[in-house]
């Protein structure tokens, strides 16, 4: 039970610091991706840290390209 748990702090800490995405942290606890992002809110880390800036700059980037396509 103890090397789960050291298992788990490892990939966590992976993925807070960006090492590690929500599939890779899935897939190296050999969870489907829906329990690894539940594991993430348990801890209370976010499964993003962008600022709400970043966000809406992403979201026109997206619109921008959707348009090129219609």
């Amino acid at each position: 039970m103890a090397e789960k748990q050291i298992t788990e702090a490892a990939v966590l800490a992976l993925f807070g610091e960006d090492k590690a995405t929500v599939s890779r942290g899935a897939q190296l606890l050999d969870i489907p991706i829906q329990d690894f992002m539940d594991l993430l809110n348990a801890n209370d880390i976010p499964l993003d840290d962008e600022t709400p800036e970043e966000m809406e700059q992403e979201l026109q980037s997206f619109h921008k390209l959707i348009k090129k396509y219609e």
